[in-house]
C-alpha cells in the first residue's frame, strides 16, 4: 500500500472498522465527489456540513473541524485510525 488509499481499500477499512458492511465503493465515490464539490464551493466548513448531512453524524461541528485539521496536517493519523492502530477517543 502506498501513501494514498484506493477507494476499494478505504471502503474495506471503513466497513472493517465498523464491523459490518455499511458502505459500497460506489457510495464512497459519490460521497467523495460531493465532499470535493462542497469544499470547492465553501471550504472546509461547507464540506463538514455536507459530510454531517449525508452520514447523519451527530457530532459537534467544532470537534469535527479540529479532527479534520489534525488529519489534514498529518494524514498518517487518519490512516492509523482506519487501520485500527490508533483508537478514537
Amino acid at each position: 500500500m502506498g501513501n494514498t488509499l484506493s477507494t476499494k481499500e478505504m471502503t474495506r477499512m471503513i466497513n472493517s472498522l465498523l464491523g459490518q458492511k455499511v458502505l459500497t465503493e460506489a457510495q464512497l465515490k459519490k460521497i467523495q465527489k460531493g465532499a470535493k464539490q462542497a469544499y470547492h464551493k465553501g471550504g472546509m466548513n461547507r464540506m463538514i456540513r455536507y459530510l454531517m448531512r449525508v452520514t447523519g453524524a451527530d457530532v459537534d461541528p467544532n470537534e469535527l473541524r479540529a479532527f479534520a485539521d489534525l488529519i489534514q496536517s498529518n494524514p498518517q493519523v487518519g490512516k492509523n485510525i482506519l487501520e485500527g492502530v490508533t483508537k478514537l477517543k
